[in-house]
């Protein structure tokens, strides 16, 4: 981060804690869980995001928008690497060398799907298209890595096993957990969510392995899913037991760990034995009633999807002017996997804040989820005036409470 950025964040810290300091003593909390340094917090958060991005509503001027510089300003204010401290646990970076993991690009072909209009509907003509073309640039272009973390959580570390530090199988039956970051697929990495992974590792006793998947708008759908899915076959091609695997992920990792589910569905790939999503993003294809109804809580400040700007737009077809068939476009499965079959999933725990812009697609979610023929295998959790992912919130119970449940989630899997 470069000093500018850095005296930049200083200066949105100081004017913006002052002004909301004044707010909360005079006012009160803005809601009933909210101690003062949760809401300087929220407020600092709010005011930087917000504040990188210019804020548009139509596509007037689309044609004028320098995309490389606005990510790269983004980045750049984004949160750096998190350390890992010895008593939180070890880390190690992983390479996934993408040509020996052995995918057939025939398994996205929607010729070679059964009849079941279902499992056709979820991969169409376009995606399937495009998922091919991916394999087959891995295969004939450069040779490429996936880059990978394998954390370790100091409860279950051990240096005399330095195996532990390698993806494969400790001992038959081990549990593994494939996690996705969040970010927008903008912005993110493994190295930045350090500290919640190995949170989720210690209350789970079981390691977790954070996939560094590529990113838009260099690389737009569905280039991260077609990471995430190699990811997926060589955690099994590792040895893993595919009942034994965890997937999850946070925001935008618990879109891609939803749309992952839908398409190792499709394929008939193995499935895993469980699904956590931490305030996922479900619907890409319309804005939800929450975003309106809590952006004054959230720190997310998200722009609409008439905004050229908006992370869903930039993820999907970035540059590309809104249009009947774009929104016909996002609302298919597995670019809002809300609007996907439900039946013979995994069993999935979902976590959300009560507060956050993101709520209904958590909720919505789950009431798609309860039509299937296994409802009990679906569990909602919604933490009071709690933000988007509000688990990075270390010091707050909300985020005890939620990683406990994880835990015992995974535990239990």
């Amino acid at each position: 981060m470069a000093l500018t950025d850095i005296a930049y964040l200083a200066y949105v810290a100081l004017s913006v804690s002052v002004v909301s300091t004044i707010e909360y003593f005079w006012r009160g909390p803005r809601l009933p869980r909210w101690d003062l340094k949760f809401q300087l917090r929220r407020d600092i958060m709010h005011r930087i995001i917000s504040s990188v991005v210019p804020q548009l509503t139509d596509d007037s001027s689309i044609d004028s928008l320098d995309l490389p510089k606005i990510v790269h300003d983004m980045r750049a204010k984004a949160m750096p690497a998190a350390e890992l401290k010895p008593e939180d646990g070890v880390y190690q970076v992983i390479g996934i060398p993408v040509r020996d993991v052995r995918i057939d690009p025939r398994e996205f072909s929607i010729d070679e799907m059964s009849d079941n209009p279902e499992e056709i509907a979820v991969i169409d003509a376009g995606t399937s298209d495009k998922l091919c073309a991916l394999c087959e640039a891995d295969m004939q272009g450069p040779e490429r890595t996936i880059s990978c973390e394998l954390v370790v959580a100091s409860n279950i570390f051990d240096e005399q096993h330095e195996a532990q530090l390698e993806c494969r199988p400790m001992h038959t039956g081990e549990k593994l957990i494939l996690y996705f970051h969040g970010g927008g697929y903008i912005i993110g990495s493994s190295a930045m969510y350090r500290q919640l992974i190995s949170r989720i590792s210690q209350a789970s006793c079981a390691r977790v392995l954070g996939v560094d998947y590529r990113l838009a708008p260099e690389h737009p759908f569905p280039a991260a899913l077609h990471d995430a899915y190699i990811a997926y076959m060589y955690v099994l091609q590792q040895g893993f037991d595919p009942s034994r695997v965890v997937v999850a992920g946070d925001s935008a990792g618990g879109h891609l760990a939803l749309s992952l589910t839908h398409l190792v569905q499709a394929t008939k790939t193995p499935m895993y034995g469980g699904l956590v999503l931490l305030s996922p993003v479900t619907d890409m294809a319309r804005d939800s009633g929450s975003r309106e109804r809590n952006r004054n809580f959230d720190y997310l400040a998200p722009q609409p999807l008439a905004s050229p700007l908006c992370v869903v737009r930039l993820f999907y077809a970035p540059g590309r002017r809104m249009s009947r068939d774009l929104i016909s476009e996002l609302s298919r499965p597995l670019v809002s996997p809300l609007r996907g079959q439900f039946t013979n999933f995994p069993r999935t725990l979902v976590q959300f804040g009560a507060s956050e812009v993101l709520a209904d697609d958590s909720t919505q979610l789950h009431a798609q989820m309860a039509q299937s023929k296994h409802p009990k295998s679906f569990v909602l959790e919604s933490y009071d005036d709690m933000l988007h992912v509000f688990h990075v919130f270390f010091d707050r119970p909300e985020s005890t409470q939620a990683l406990g449940s994880i835990g015992r989630f995974v535990k239990d899997v």
